[in-house]
């Protein structure tokens, strides 16, 4: 297999288009393309991204999908066009899987999904998804219950922005515009790896969610407003700002009560309950974190160096990270591709996400995340 990424700031997408394909054409690493996977700031004209992508590059063979922030290589691509050329050269080939309706008709998208990955459990799947007016977490939970192979998909939700109030985190495949779902890129004969880096560290006491709905949180322990929690650790910071809390998000905990399940981050409080950017559950077992950038980025190293001893010369990279850990890493949000360039020198393809898709912790389950940096690293049989 062999991977380019390339990437154009033009705010006019035709142009930005025609650049991107300058620069693929100008490149003596590759010629040809099988496929061309593209990360668009949703401030391109939604109506316009199937037939330009389809009229300068004479293919239908792209998925294009919404990313406010995509990476090329270790650079961070803001409000532009990232594409990623791939070309197999081995047995490896690839092919998709629309889903559309998700929160429309959530039970027949599951049953169409569970059969398309039952029937390719040896594949490795890639999946980027809409936000799904909040039902996506939901649904990647649910997924799990159908008997389905985990540890060979990854994914991510697409990142946008609320134009006219519509939160834009759109897919585009084959003419269409999948605005409630996702699409599923399937690789064949690929060897894969995965790997997991968090770096937010648990402080204070352990808590157990008695009242929850959603992604809101209401009471924990014995009645106890979380909010009322909350509020304290707001008082003496001037000028406040949600994002702060992005700091802090909260651990939930595995069955054992020792391990990390996922994070989930602060999106809003009132005196009643405070809502994270993802699903609580009552009878989880939760704890606040703290993290800084240096504890992530040692994280990111760590997730690194696993991932080279199984995949040690992959072809490409892949980094799902959250909008949230970006902003924890302040400057530094460069140096997390750069660490996974570093150790495991292949092209590196990706974005910063509305969330994270993966395996658990015990690779039993699919997890919806928060503020982590989901890494995968892929080679052609």
């Amino acid at each position: 297999m062999r991977c380019r990424v390339f990437h154009s700031l033009n705010p006019s997408l035709l142009q930005a288009m025609e650049e991107i394909h300058t620069q693929f054409q100008a490149d003596r690493q590759i010629d040809t393309f099988d496929f061309i996977l593209i990360a668009l700031s949703c401030r391109y004209p939604v109506w316009d991204v199937n037939e330009t992508v389809s009229q300068v590059f004479e293919t239908d063979r792209f998925l294009a999908f919404h990313a406010t922030d995509a990476f090329n290589n270790e650079e961070v691509i803001h409000h532009g066009v990232t594409a990623l050329f791939i070309r197999f050269e081995r047995q490896g080939c690839v092919e998709c899987f629309v889903q559309e309706g998700v929160s429309a008709n959530k039970l027949d998208a599951l049953e169409k999904t569970a059969r398309y990955l039952k029937e390719r459990d040896h594949a490795f799947h890639l999946i980027i998804a809409g936000h799904c007016h909040n039902q996506t977490a939901f649904f990647i939970e649910k997924l799990s219950q159908y008997d389905i192979a985990v540890d060979n998909l990854l994914g991510g939700v697409s990142s946008g922005e609320k134009i006219s109030d519509e939160l834009l985190t759109y897919q585009f495949y084959k003419g269409e515009v999948v605005r409630d779902g996702f699409v599923i890129l399937t690789f064949h004969h690929v060897k894969m790896a995965t790997s997991v880096a968090l770096g937010f560290e648990p402080v204070g006491v352990q808590y157990t969610v008695t009242k929850a709905k959603g992604y809101r949180l209401y009471q924990v322990d014995d009645h106890q407003p979380f909010a009322y929690t909350v509020e304290k650790l707001k008082r003496g910071i001037e000028n406040f700002k949600p994002e702060y809390f992005w700091y802090t998000p909260i651990v939930v905990l595995d069955e054992s009560n020792e391990k990390f399940l996922t994070l989930r981050t602060f999106k809003e409080q009132t005196n009643d309950w405070v809502e994270f950017f993802g699903p609580v559950k009552e009878g989880q077992k939760i704890r606040l974190s703290y993290g800084e950038k240096e504890n992530l980025l040692a994280a990111d190293t760590k997730s690194a160096t696993t991932l080279a001893a199984q995949v040690p010369d992959p072809e490409i990279l892949f980094n799902f990270s959250c909008i949230a850990r970006q902003y924890v890493l302040e400057e530094m949000q460069k140096e997390e591709n750069r660490i996974y360039r570093n150790f495991l020198h292949a092209p590196l393809f990706g974005f910063f996400t509305f969330g994270e898709i993966g395996h658990d912790p015990s690779r039993r389950s699919l997890q919806f995340y928060n503020e982590t940096s989901l890494l995968m690293g892929m080679t052609e049989l």
